[in-house]
């Protein structure tokens, strides 16, 4: 491998750190540091009155299958496909094995796409301050409802102090739009599906390919209705996150992920090309 090559994989590795650090730092100040926007409220808004509910998907879980799967995907699929490559690609006198290479491409494009899909759900929920379905539960506010001059009135967050004992959940009772799990579940499933689609295609595992796609859409339909299930989003902002979500992983895969193709004679059988030689012979 020549030198301007192992710079050239050198100085991509190197800006893509550095990218991602600085959208990782942008999702920090927006998590941390931006004095988030609180939205009022009317006394007889019964969309605002739900209980409060534990997570059913709790954020570890939402962080563990939307990582582990996709990461482990990466791996195995990459593995399979370029483990029989031998090349000289080598960075700094160090070989690096195609299989290596090949999973850097989706784990890069996908780490993009996670830390864009976090910036853009926190930008939402500061900006909006929606608050959530169980509202009232949580802030239990100083003003009383059935007194003439709090009803059919807008109550701005000047007006009221919240006199719940929760107040560690203060801060994020007005963070209900957009959805940031149906946002990171559809984003990182949908990738997956996406990932797999093109890259599990050994002939006899079409069943399993789809099945594994199956099973990855269930996992974040699921997270997404128990949002709703649980009282920690309207339906409307579930909507939007699995939206955004999903169009997130259609730009990331389409536009933004690179993938290292193996030698033509080293190429899988794809399960579409099962077909009789005469048929291709009849083609060419």
């Amino acid at each position: 491998m020549s030198r301007e090559a192992s710079i050239h994989i050198i100085r991509k590795v190197i800006v893509d750190v550095i990218l991602i650090s600085i959208v990782s730092f942008g999702i920090y100040v927006t998590n941390s540091l931006w004095v988030r926007f609180e939205r009022g409220f009317f006394c007889g808004d019964e969309t605002l009155m739900f209980p409060y509910k534990d997570d059913t998907v709790t954020i570890p879980m939402l962080r563990l299958f939307g990582l582990a799967l996709p990461i482990f995907a990466f791996l195995a699929c990459e593995w399979m496909l370029l483990r029989k490559v031998t090349d000289d690609k080598r960075v700094l006198s160090v070989r690096i094995p195609a299989w290596v290479r090949g999973f850097y491409c989706p784990m890069v494009s996908f780490a993009y796409g996670a830390c864009f899909v976090e910036l853009t759900t926190n930008i939402c929920k500061n900006i909006i301050g929606r608050p959530r379905p169980h509202f009232f539960d949580i802030c239990k506010p100083s003003v009383d409802c059935s007194l003439p001059e709090w009803q059919k009135r807008y109550i701005q967050p000047h007006e009221y102090q919240c006199l719940g004992n929760q107040t560690e959940k203060f801060s994020d009772m007005h963070m209900s739009f957009l959805s940031g799990h149906s946002t990171w579940s559809a984003f990182t499933m949908f990738y997956l599906i996406f990932y797999l689609e093109k890259r599990m295609v050994w002939r006899g595992t079409r069943l399993l390919r789809h099945s594994f796609q199956f099973v990855a859409f269930l996992i974040s339909w699921f997270t997404a209705l128990t949002r709703i299930s649980d009282y920690k989003h309207h339906w409307s902002d579930v909507l939007a996150g699995y939206f955004v979500g999903l169009t997130f992983a259609i730009l990331v895969w389409t536009w933004g992920t690179d993938i290292l193709e193996p030698k033509k004679e080293q190429k899988p059988i794809p399960l579409q090309d099962s077909v009789p030689l005469q048929d291709t012979s009849l083609q060419t």
